[in-house]
């Protein structure tokens, strides 16, 4: 990591302000050889960290491009731990392409997506999952997410992974030393305690996969689908809950035959609502492949709601929702509630279990408070504190499973009192997979996949 990479920091297009970045091994003198001060003199020398004023000039042709303030970040204390220097010039394409070009004419390579953050881990600044933060930072759409984002940059899953690998490498010095001394063995006290100490750490790792949903749908969104059969006003609903009229509303059954997928915001969660095709037991030939969607579409979400018609009578088709929705996380509507009601709520009680059944009028408004509190609490299960550590990403929340295999299989071993050296091997894959959410124990291939998915810049 000798060379030098640099890259424009901010997003593209006219602006206020255009951040050049820079990192690497002389990153400051390849600066320095563009920089002047204001009256068009070469800088030789500028302390780090602070704002420095002045221009720059393409030596080429001693044309001033740009009026800017140029900082260095001298390693370690830098973002990615190497020296760091950041232009800040006037927005716009032209003026910040020029100013990059420059830079690399005089001897920094464009960097590649993720660069300064995979090297700033590379230096070790911050861990895999800091790093993984970064990007959920940058692309929080709620407060949730971005709370989420800061507590893992600064360090909070980290350090409970750390905490949990070190009680683990604790256990770990008592088994390889009783397989270093076989006079002595593992006694029934250290035996005992081990086996304590490794259940309550097998329990706190299951505590963390088990925030995983909760922690996915802060980062991501909840995802919730319209589910009924067809003309109960799954379309309408969407339209309703969106404020515009996005689906396609006509009296005609069927007219939805494709999901369509948009985001609106509840509280301080972004729910994700699919609306998607009636079913129906004897669908024509078109409606099949909408179908087939929208069964995977409930499959799939968090919350499905099912909503039924309550100015017409239940039928085949209802009967057909209630069996493809029996298990699923659902909450009851019953639509179109300001027109005459066909049948009772209580001979829906008998088709399909629910906690929750919301009365509405997509198409008067009405009972869209009471709808839109229930969809909150579904997804949301509790309100979570604050400080509270979770996971959100399934790469953590894979490895988390595997070492809590590793686990049971080490427990199993110690209290069937086999060999040490078994108890070693399961206990060592624990810890590997812990250690590869931290970044200690990686692949290139996996750092090409996170990092790959940054914006140039970052």
């Amino acid at each position: 990591m000798s060379d030098i990479i640099a890259s424009i920091a901010t997003p593209k297009g006219e602006g206020g302000i255009s951040i050049i970045r820079s990192s690497g091994t002389g990153s400051l003198s390849v600066a320095l050889k563009i920089f002047h001060t204001p009256s068009g003199n070469p800088v030789e020398k500028i302390s780090p960290n602070i704002a420095h004023f002045g221009s720059i000039y393409d030596p080429s042709t001693r044309n001033c491009i740009d009026e800017v303030v140029l900082t260095w970040f001298k390693n370690p204390k830098s973002y990615t731990g190497e020296d760091v220097v950041e232009i800040s010039a006037h927005g716009g394409t032209f003026v910040s392409s020029r100013i990059l070009g420059l830079v690399l004419d005089y001897g920094a390579r464009l960097a590649e997506p993720g660069e300064f953050t995979r090297r700033a881990f590379m230096n070790g600044r911050i861990d895999l999952s800091q790093a993984e933060a970064v990007a959920d930072l940058i692309s929080a759409a709620s407060d949730k997410a971005l709370q989420a984002a800061i507590l893992q940059l600064k360090g909070r899953l980290s350090k409970k992974i750390t905490e949990l690998y070190d009680r683990l490498l604790f256990v770990l010095s008592q088994v390889e030393a009783a397989i270093d001394f076989p006079e002595e063995g593992l006694d029934f006290q250290k035996r005992d305690s081990s086996i304590s100490e490794l259940k309550q750490v097998r329990e706190e790792v299951s505590n963390l996969i088990n925030t995983y949903k909760q922690g996915k749908i802060s980062r991501d969104g909840a995802s919730v689908a319209l589910a009924g059969k067809p003309n109960v006003g799954k379309s309408s609903l969407l339209n309703t809950l969106l404020q515009e009229d996005r689906a396609i509303v006509t009296p005609h059954p069927g007219t939805t035959r494709d999901t369509l997928e948009e985001k609106v915001r509840i509280k301080d969660t972004h729910i994700n609502i699919i609306d998607s095709a009636g079913l129906r037991r004897h669908p024509e030939t078109i409606e099949q492949e909408g179908i087939r969607r929208t069964r995977l579409a409930i499959d799939n979400a968090d919350l499905t709601l099912v909503i039924f018609d309550r100015s017409q009578p239940l039928d085949e088709n209802d009967d057909l929702i209630c069996k493809e929705i029996h298990e699923k996380p659902k909450l009851v509507v019953i639509n179109k509630c300001d027109l005459p009601e066909q049948w009772p709520i209580e001979q829906l009680s008998q088709k399909i279990e629910t906690d929750t059944v919301v009365f509405i009028s997509a198409k008067e408004q009405s009972g869209l408070d009471s709808l839109i509190n229930a969809i909150y609490s579904c997804v949301i299960k509790e309100e979570t504190n604050g400080e509270a550590i979770f996971i959100s990403r399934e790469r953590h929340r894979l490895n988390l499973v595997q070492a809590s295999l590793s686990l049971e299989k080490t427990l199993t071993s110690l209290e069937s009192q086999l060999s040490e050296e078994f108890v070693a091997i399961d206990l060592n894959i624990a810890m590997n997979h812990l250690a590869t959410i931290l970044g200690k124990v990686v692949e290139d291939e996996l750092l090409d996949q996170i990092f790959n998915s940054f914006c140039i810049g970052k």
